[in-house]
């Protein structure tokens, strides 16, 4: 990548770099760029339900809400580009013989933050579905389905950066961080699947 940042690119060009031959942007940054996507439409909900009187009542709560998700939307694009950064690093010493890459202090770092930054994108999307669920009973119906799109996105983005740790977590020569990180996002994973079934059996 440049020295722009995957924010600064307009949507033709970041999935031209998408499908490029090259290790960045890729699953990681798509999963922050989802998440960027649920947590703004989230907003538009909201703005949109600010209009009306009827909830009137809750415009406190709504702005509370629309300030986590205004937050998330920047910290989502951030997170794409330490994501891409992390991914490249490791790449980078990859290329090199196993055992001298791990004797290598660089490389447990590099292996360390390939971790770290997917992980921060699921912990994220996982905030961020549940501010959306909060919204079901008081954004307008009209919005129901954008809401309800926002909130697959979160979904999605929890999953799809849960992959990308789960991936680099065998590289782990330590069998209790291992174990430990596995655990982790299996937690994540089902805390993820249970807010969506509990959003799903509302109607």
């Amino acid at each position: 990548m440049t020295a722009r940042t995957l924010g600064d690119l307009s949507m033709r060009d970041f999935c031209d770099a998408l499908a490029a031959h090259q290790p960045t942007p890729g699953g990681g940054a798509t999963s922050a760029v989802v998440l960027a996507q649920s947590a703004a439409l989230g907003s538009m909900v909201i703005a949109y339900t600010k209009d009306k009187s009827k909830f009137a009542a809750h415009l406190p709560r709504l702005a509370r809400i629309d300030q986590l998700l205004v937050a998330a939307r920047h910290e989502a694009l951030l997170l794409a580009d330490r994501d891409a950064a992390a991914y490249d690093a490791l790449s980078a010493l990859w290329k090199r013989p196993a055992a001298e890459r791990s004797a290598d202090p660089a490389w447990a770092a590099a292996l360390e933050e390939a971790i770290a930054a997917p992980t921060a994108i699921a912990d994220l999307a996982l905030a961020t579905q549940a501010a959306l669920a909060s919204l079901r009973e008081i954004t307008s119906k009209q919005l129901a389905s954008d809401l309800r799109i926002a909130l697959m996105l979160a979904a999605a983005a929890v999953h799809c950066a849960l992959l990308n740790v789960e991936v680099n977590m065998p590289l782990r020569t330590d069998a209790q961080a291992r174990d430990e990180g596995q655990r982790s996002v299996e937690s994540k994973r089902a805390a993820c699947d249970r807010l969506s079934t509990a959003v799903a059996a509302v109607p």
